[in-house]
């Protein structure tokens, strides 16, 4: 199956329209349908346009010259650029897009060999952004679900503390603080907030080369917010607000603090009826009915040890969440609960269950795709205490509200007395008209597999070179800004078992002079040393890699003049060994395979190890077009091992179909 793509004009928007050639695998008489939904779609805000990408999944069926219905399934992609003005990237924006195919335009070849393609793809997108803002409420307005603002408050975390570093240093270049959530709970009138500092400390150690120290710190704040309830929403947001550092005198130590801001936000979900206007135009929840029931699930569960008595079961439910079908409301969630008992010791024991329940509940008018909240509460537990031995019965209860919604777009009413509500104002819509195109998606009845193996023994060796150099400032310096080095002109030379290397250091020095302008200074420092690399050989091909590790600086002479010491890492390679990637099995009909095993270092993501592997040393068959071989020392397994040996294995393969 292949593509191919041109340029033509759309029948339906007058536009260029991508057109999709599908080769089919056998002729065909009738296109009988073409199917194709959205897979996946995704969202990218730019300033003043979001960018919307997405793929479509197809399912094509067509009848043959055989007069039967084939299908296979192919893929498209489609992307659309939709100006919107006003909007800006940022933590407080939300974009829906809401793509849908707007037409499936398909012909066949004469000769019935190929399908043609437009696809067209309607693509609507609202953006939004979270505002607290006060609004009036109408008993005649429409009914809404909305958060209603409880209260907000900002608090401090000062966290500070010795850290031990690895190696003594002589310098603290940085460090890095940034604040991870990991748990949110709302109290009565308190919001606890737990996460983690993940600090990155840069520093120089005694022999002037670089390094890094990663280390998490725990931190916790109770932040109070009168009115707040165990049941409401919380939005927290934490922020680094400063980070101070000083070395201790031994260089063992470096003494740190940290400052978070921590913002948290409570919330509650209400149903208010709020006042029509032209303030401002909100992207809201109506509320179009309500409908609760209890569901009842007789369970028996099987403790881990035999109980004598039962002496309490917990239950919570959890996870619950609704989808609408005609008329129907079908719930599903899950039941965790503990069970207390003693066991044949007469210790108390607790294990947990995890039961899913589902239900529906009749809502007379409702059709699919709507909204669902569902609120549910567990109740306590039915079941008989004197139960004994592994297999517990009882009876998990729960009350069970729906609150069915549609998504809607209102334009309100603010008032500056009435109550204060987070909501999502709508900040632009746009539209856009695109054609998908094709994803090329290799179909071959036939498959090959391939593997990697190492030949050869690979010989490394690394060498640091300290290089020390002196620049003569034509001004007085008050500081060094930054400096920038790269290696460039690199050459090396084999002599006997040493790898002579030289090359270049380019640095751009960037100081701030006493008129507290930044000057630039750019220099070339040639370096020059060897690098034992035991075992190689004159001839031998060699990779010679070389990076500035660190570099120390210090203005001296009162100013005038800059002392750098620079330390480079060369790492010579000689690739004396080599990866081949060789055919391992090939599938399909009309192909036979001869393997032979051996034993190899296969090359993967981690280290290669030698592992017996099976190779194809010859391919044929009626569906063989051509075949690619090498000649390799292998080691083969033969009642033992053997080798290594010259091998003829195949590297690679065509076939006729």
């Amino acid at each position: 199956m292949s593509y191919a793509t041109h340029r033509c004009c759309s029948d339906v928007t007058h536009r260029s329209c991508s057109e999709m050639t599908l080769a089919l695998p056998i002729p065909a008489i009738k296109i009988k349908e073409i199917r194709a939904h959205v897979d996946t779609v995704t969202t990218h805000v730019i300033p003043g346009k979001v960018i919307v990408q997405g793929t479509l999944q197809k399912q094509v069926f067509f009848v043959g010259e055989d007069n039967i219905v084939h299908h296979f399934p192919e893929q498209a992609r489609f992307s659309a650029l939709i100006e919107i003005p006003g909007v800006e990237p940022g933590p407080e924006v939300v974009v829906q897009a809401h793509p849908r195919i707007f037409n499936i335009i398909a012909t066949l070849s004469p000769d019935g060999t190929q399908i043609t393609q437009k696809i067209i793809v309607d693509v609507d997108v609202t953006v939004t952004q979270f505002v607290q803002v006060p609004l009036a409420e109408d008993p005649e307005g429409p009914n809404v679900l909305a958060e209603e603002v409880v209260g907000e408050d900002t608090g401090q975390v000062l966290e500070s503390g010795t850290v031990t570093l690895v190696t003594p240093a002589v310098k603290v270049t940085e460090i890095r603080a940034n604040p991870e959530i990991t748990q949110v709970t709302v109290k009565e009138d308190k919001v606890v907030v737990q996460g983690n500092i993940l600090k990155q400390i840069f520093f120089i150690d005694l022999d002037q080369v670089g390094r890094h120290q990663a280390v998490v710190v725990p931190f916790a704040i109770m932040i109070d917010i009168p009115g707040a309830e165990p049941d409401m929403n919380a939005q927290v947001r934490v922020t680094v607000a400063d980070v101070n550092f000083t070395l201790d005198p031994t260089g063992a130590f470096v003494n740190q603090e940290v400052v978070l801001d921590v913002f948290v936000k409570v919330t509650q979900t209400v149903e208010v009826s709020l006042a029509l206007g032209e303030d401002l135009t909100i992207k809201i929840e109506q509320v179009l009915a309500t409908a609760s029931t209890q569901i009842m699930e007789e369970v028996t569960v099987v403790l881990a040890q035999s109980a004598i008595k039962i002496k309490d079961i917990n239950l919570v439910a959890q996870d619950a969440r609704g989808r609408t079908i005609a008329d129907k409301v079908i719930i599903q969630g899950v039941f965790i609960k503990d069970v207390y008992y003693i066991n044949e010791d007469n210790v108390e024991v607790v294990e947990s269950f995890t039961i899913p329940f589902s239900t529906f509940i009749p809502v007379p008018g409702v059709t699919p795709g709507l909204n669902v909240f569902v609120n549910a509460q567990a109740l306590p537990v039915v079941f008989d205490p004197l139960q004994t031995g592994t297999e517990i019965t009882e009876k998990d209860l729960a009350d069970i509200e729906a609150i069915i919604t549609e998504t809607v777009k209102i334009e309100v009413e603010e008032d500056p007395n009435g109550t204060l509500f987070k909501v999502q104002q709508v900040v632009g819509e746009g539209t856009a008209q695109v054609c998908a195109e094709g994803i090329t998606v290799p179909v071959l009845p036939i498959t090959i597999e391939f593997a990697r193996i190492r030949v050869g023994e690979a010989v490394e060796a690394e060498k640091q070179l300290l290089v020390e150099n002196s620049i003569c400032l034509p001004f007085v310096a008050r500081k060094i800004k930054s400096v920038e080095s790269t290696v460039q002109n690199v050459t090396w030379e084999i002599v006997g078992e040493q790898v002579i290397v030289e090359g270049e250091v380019r640095k751009d020095v960037f100081v701030v002079g006493l008129d507290n302008i930044v000057h630039h200074i750019q220099e070339t420092v040639p370096f020059s040393g060897i690098v034992d690399v035991p075992g190689i050989v004159e001839g031998a091909a060699v990779t010679v890699d070389v990076i500035v590790e660190s570099l120390v600086q210090n203005l001296v002479c009162g100013g005038s003049k800059i002392h750098q010491l620079i330390v480079l890492l060369v790492t010579v390679t000689s690739t004396e060994e080599r990866i081949f990637t060789v055919v391992v099995n090939v599938t399909g009909p009309g192909v036979f395979v001869t393997k032979t095993k051996v034993l190899v270092d296969v090359v993967d993501d981690g280290i290669p190890e030698p592992v017996p592997l099976d190779v194809v040393t010859d391919l044929t068959g009626p569906n063989v077009d051509t075949v690619t071989r090498e000649t390799i020392p292998l080691v083969v397994i033969v009642n033992g091992t053997v080798g290594p040996v010259p091998v003829s294995v195949v590297t690679n393969a065509t076939f006729k179909i």
